[in-house]
């Protein structure tokens, strides 16, 4: 009943407002057409409030006031809202409304709504509850985050004493760097309630730079070991082949032609493993010298811990090629 009784109010508010249009005496931004959106958003918003459908109601409210912007409609506007629990925004509208411009003779029902909104707005500031964050135990200095549902509070006002709409709100606060420290806390109307939060989490990481091994150790030193053993062992089977050879024909002369059939495939062994050697050997010793670089680079701060390194290599009959990303 108090919706309905409210509204007709209105209503009969905004029949004055259409039919003041032609007044010269009184200026409105609104046409008839739009006045009578507003008047049919109201009534909707009557319905939806009666069914106890506050939320519907308010779209409805917001939407008439956004046409018509006067004191009948905000007031719908305010009220709904501190139904709903949202007792800032509620206070915010009903001090947006008595700061209206008045206009020349404008409606007794205009005037009302002025005086319900400021006596609203007194009501909230009573019944909306503050809340109090303290920090203990870090120098005052701190950069501290602090978050009410989400929303980072700027540093200059976090730790000061805050209006809140009453209910569960979630608050966290870390230390830059560092894992938050999370509460959920109830807080009533009219309630004061300060929340502490004991020894916040230090940094999880240290202010120094991380350190890593560099990749090119692992790769330069393996690479280098694989190739100098893999040289050794090809070098040392090449030189068996070549005494073999020497036995078979000695000082390069071959005694017969069976000598000289055996000595052929032997020395054309000899000669491969030669080469394998050489690669090897020569693989060995950049893997060495990319070992070493990987151990100079491990002495420095890691910057970016997802860089990685990779390495490729081609063995061919004429030599090897080494291309990589480091």
């Amino acid at each position: 009943m108090v919706f309905r009784l409210t509204n007709r109010i209105c209503l009969g508010a905004l029949f004055i407002v259409a039919a003041a249009i032609a007044s010269p005496s009184l200026a409105f931004a609104q046409s008839k057409a739009e006045i009578e959106m507003a008047r049919n958003l109201m009534d909707e918003g009557d319905a939806q409030a009666e069914k106890g459908d506050f939320r519907g109601a308010l779209r409805s409210y917001r939407a008439a006031h956004t046409i018509m912007n006067v004191p009948t409609t905000g007031i719908e506007v305010a009220r709904t809202e501190a139904k709903l629990g949202s007792l800032i925004e509620a206070r915010k509208v009903a001090l947006a409304i008595v700061n209206l411009p008045a206009k020349p003779r404008e409606p007794k029902p205009f005037v009302e709504a002025r005086a319900d909104a400021q006596q609203l707005a007194v009501e909230l500031g009573v019944r909306i509850p503050q809340l109090t964050i303290v920090v203990k135990g870090v120098p005052e200095t701190t950069q501290l985050e602090v978050k009410i549902d989400g929303r980072l509070i700027p540093h200059d006002e976090a730790l000061a004493p805050r209006d809140v709409d009453p209910g569960k709100h979630l608050v966290s606060v870390a230390k830059q760097g560092s894992e938050a420290e999370i509460k959920t806390i109830m807080i009533a109307e009219s309630e004061k309630l300060t929340v502490t939060f004991d020894g916040v989490a230090t940094p999880t990481g240290s202010d120094k730079p991380t350190r890593r091994t560099s990749p090119l150790v692992f790769i330069g030193f393996g690479l280098g070991g694989a190739g100098l053993i893999a040289g050794a062992v090809t070098g040392a089977l090449s030189l068996s082949r070549a005494g073999d050879v020497e036995a078979l024909c000695p000082g390069g002369t071959c005694p017969s032609q069976d000598a000289l059939d055996k000595a052929t495939p032997t020395n054309d062994s000899a000669f491969a493993l030669a080469n394998v050697s050489n690669v090897a050997i020569a693989l060995g010793v950049v893997g060495v010298g990319l070992g070493v670089t990987g151990l100079v680079l491990s002495g420095r701060a890691a910057k970016k811990p997802e860089d990685t390194s990779a390495l490729q290599v081609f063995v061919g009959p004429n030599g090897a090629l080494l291309t990589g990303t480091f």
